[in-house]
């Protein structure tokens, strides 16, 4: 997309809550939810993901989910963000003011090959 001047909108940047550092194998989303049913099992692979995420916020006096929206923005996305509670406009605002090192934009895309999910629904084809 960037190579052709498209834009590119990102959705589900937060992986329904997988990557806000909220959830973890020792506290997993609700049960008897879909989100738990897709994003549990993957909670173990995601954990050095998203404590990457909560430490690179803290040097920036921000939060993980922060830091995965800054991730996204950095990438070259508009990320599309579901706004369901005012304090995650202070976040998207947070988000953008964060500039990311290469070092840490680097961690984050190895950290993220390295747990090998793949959570593209049957829809979204390969590109």
């Amino acid at each position: 997309c960037r190579n052709q001047g498209i834009p590119f909108f990102a959705y589900m940047v937060l992986e329904q809550g997988a990557l806000t550092g909220m959830y973890s194998p020792e506290n997993p989303l609700p049960r008897g939810s879909s989100r738990a049913e897709n994003y549990n099992g993957m909670l173990p692979q995601l954990k050095a993901l998203t404590d990457e995420l909560a430490s690179i916020g803290r040097s920036q006096n921000a939060a993980a989910p922060d830091v995965a929206t800054a991730w996204a923005i950095a990438k070259g996305t508009t990320p599309i963000i579901g706004v369901t509670k005012p304090h995650y406009i202070d976040s998207l605002v947070r988000a953008s003011s964060i500039t990311l090192t290469s070092d840490d934009t680097a961690a984050l895309e190895a950290l993220a090959d390295a747990a090998n999910v793949n959570t593209r629904g049957f829809w979204e084809q390969e590109m």
